[in-house]
């Protein structure tokens, strides 16, 4: 798919981050956009900001609040879709939604840990199952699914356990390339990349917690600071037992400001990335230069990838944050 220019592209998680950016870029190329996301607001946002440029004459921008990790809520994505843009075909599906948090086994909630990997995976799964039959019907398209690092690494630092997000990403990383010769097989005019993104800035870990808590409030209750205690513990601080509630919940929020405003990788120039992968019909689309260097450290050597002292030096050398 050489250009997007009178496309129909599907993008989930488009309120904010880089479904927003995917939005905006496809938008000025000429594309139809359809997104999705738990947030209207967000997403009036994105469309306002898909707008500041007048539309060319036809071009549609619809927004649709869903939630990918239920089936029905998709179906009904799926079919104002059909209404609102009056197609009965799409050209491009982002499965961009995702969310993190539910990291470990033992000190999170099952409720936490299922609802991480039923967005992060089974958003991805849903998505492909949904708009399955709209993308066979266009003349050509292209799934393109988002994984992580992650999704071949599953590490955020020694110190702190990562299992729901990576065993999600781990899972949309192994659909994506088994999904390749069953397109080949079965659809040969669609294709599909794995979107595999480093460090990017995004509001994800302010996101991520309304999501899991369903609450607006930025203040940690009483299970959040418990946890936040034990990460902080983790990463070596010598004895966060000794910090106050109100450091705890500062530590917590200047760490959620950083992620989003410190990243090597802004959520627009990730979009283009990711575009330019499209495009190029690259099945495998690294983004980022952290990406890029994780990659090469874990193929070069997987058996110490899960070493306290990978990770260290890893986090030294493309900058990024301990923890």
């Amino acid at each position: 798919m050489k250009d997007f220019a009178g496309k129909i592209a599907v993008i989930t998680g488009g309120g904010t981050g880089m479904g927003r950016e995917l939005a905006r870029q496809l938008v000025a190329e000429g594309c139809n956009v359809a997104m999705c996301d738990v947030s209207a607001d967000a997403m009036a946002e994105t469309k306002r900001l898909c707008e500041v440029e007048k539309l060319p004459q036809g071009l549609c921008v619809t927004t649709h609040v869903a939630e990918v990790s239920i089936e029905d809520q998709l179906r009904r994505f799926r079919d104002e879709l059909a209404e609102q843009q009056a197609t009965d075909r799409i050209h491009l599906l982002f499965n961009n939604a995702g969310i993190g948090g539910g990291g470990s086994l033992f000190t999170n909630t099952r409720e936490q840990w299922e609802r991480t990997f039923n967005i992060c995976w089974g958003g991805v799964y849903l998505g492909v199952r949904t708009f399955l039959p709209m993308l066979l019907k266009a003349d050509e398209g292209h799934i393109v699914n988002t994984s992580s690092v992650n999704g071949f690494w599953a590490s955020v630092g020694a110190g702190v356990s990562h299992t729901a997000y990576s065993a999600a990403k781990f899972a949309v990383k192994g659909f994506t390339e088994a999904l390749i010769n069953d397109l080949r097989l079965n659809a040969p005019h669609l294709k599909c990349s794995v979107v595999m993104p480093g460090h990017i800035g995004t509001s994800i870990v302010f996101n991520s917690r309304k999501i899991q808590t369903g609450v607006e409030t930025d203040q940690l209750n009483p299970n959040e600071l418990m946890q936040a205690r034990q990460r902080l513990k983790g990463m070596g601080l010598d004895d966060p037992a000794q910090l106050s509630d109100d450091d705890i919940q500062e530590i917590a929020l200047d760490r959620a400001r950083t992620f989003r405003d410190e990243a090597p990788t802004t959520a627009s120039a990730a979009a283009k990335i990711i575009l330019d992968g499209v495009k190029q019909g690259r099945w495998r689309i690294l983004v980022g230069d952290d990406a890029h260097w994780l990659d090469e450290r874990v193929r070069q050597d997987p058996e110490h990838a899960y070493d306290a002292e990978f990770y260290q030096s890893f986090a030294k050398e493309v900058g990024w944050r301990l923890g």
